[in-house]
């Protein structure tokens, strides 16, 4: 097969068509309820089988190879499932002459070998005509259950380094599997949503400091950081958004050891930061309180609260 286009160029470009396509759907909150018309207009799906290539598209030529796009999960045919952010796809198999089965599924392991995300269509839970895009990576296979495992996320992630990259055909073959600097990235995905998960049960899913408690917009926030040690565990943690996440890791507020009370730095104020709460005593479990003292004690506490004065 001949490339007019080096495989690490070409990679690197439809990394960024699909980071450009993940950004605009996500900008225009049109990831969700979209109608066949759209999903054919954006390019992702064409009502063929459920693995998708485009092979007639600008963005395939000088491919190496079939790479897959986007996967259609209905679950009608195969008992493929989502469980949290967790997709188990089954390998595809029909009546159709084998190539075109073994064609799709390695159009898929390209991908991973690749570091390229994948598009995911799913019914809508309202509209069954309607179809949600979701976003994955196919972080392992199993050939003998048939069935790839893909992380969703919320963001494409960045490219691996150049060296982590197949530069040929053959290295597709023999190095499979996601790059390290991709896997790494997904896999703290998944702790990241673990702990998420966790702190979410433990506290509700309501800010800690303010009135917004939609789950989405809710992060699991370390008290102590993991860049000094702290842990995935949900007493580590409370639910914050975004807002209230990058105040708190600013050291523009601080919370009591004990959760009695909130003290801001000077220039800014409960209300500026749009807090409604005094304290912590109103979330249904408390926080570590050792895990409070230790942050509270740390020299990145001990630094900002001395910028005060």
């Amino acid at each position: 097969m001949i490339f007019f286009v080096g495989i690490i160029d070409w990679t690197t470009g439809e990394h960024a068509r699909r980071l450009d396509l993940w950004s605009r759907l996500s900008a225009e909150g049109d990831a969700s309820g979209l109608a066949p018309d759209a999903v054919r207009a954006l390019g992702l799906y064409r009502g063929q089988a459920g693995i998708f290539f485009d092979g007639q598209a600008d963005w395939a030529r000088d491919a190496p190879g079939r790479v897959a796009l986007t996967l259609l999960n209905t679950g009608k045919t195969y008992a493929d499932s989502i469980v949290g952010d967790r997709l188990e796809y089954h390998y595809p198999s029909t009546n159709r002459p084998p190539a075109f089965d073994r064609n799709e599924i390695e159009s898929v392991k390209r991908a991973q070998s690749l570091g390229l995300p994948l598009f995911v269509l799913v019914n809508n839970a309202y509209k069954a005509a309607l179809k949600d895009v979701r976003l994955g990576y196919v972080d392992t296979y199993d050939d003998d259950a048939e069935a790839f495992f893909i992380t969703l996320v919320d963001a494409v992630l960045p490219l691996a380094a150049a060296e982590q990259l197949p530069e040929t055909e053959d290295d597709i073959e023999l190095f499979g599997g996601l790059p390290k600097q991709t896997l790494r990235l997904v896999q703290q995905r998944n702790q990241q949503r673990r702990f998420k998960t966790d702190v979410l049960i433990r506290y509700g899913s309501q800010c800690a400091l303010c009135d917004i408690d939609v789950p989405r917009l809710i992060q699991g926030a370390h008290l102590i950081p993991k860049s000094i040690g702290g842990a995935d565990h949900a007493q580590n943690g409370l639910p914050l958004c975004l807002n209230h996440h990058t105040a708190f890791d600013a050291f523009l507020l601080v919370i009591e050891t004990d959760g009695s009370g909130i003290t801001y730095a000077p220039g800014v104020s409960k209300e500026s930061l749009r807090v409604t709460r005094d304290d912590l005593t109103h979330l249904r479990a408390a926080p570590s309180k050792r895990a409070l003292r230790q942050y509270n004690s740390s020299p990145a506490a001990k630094a900002a609260r001395a910028a005060w004065v």
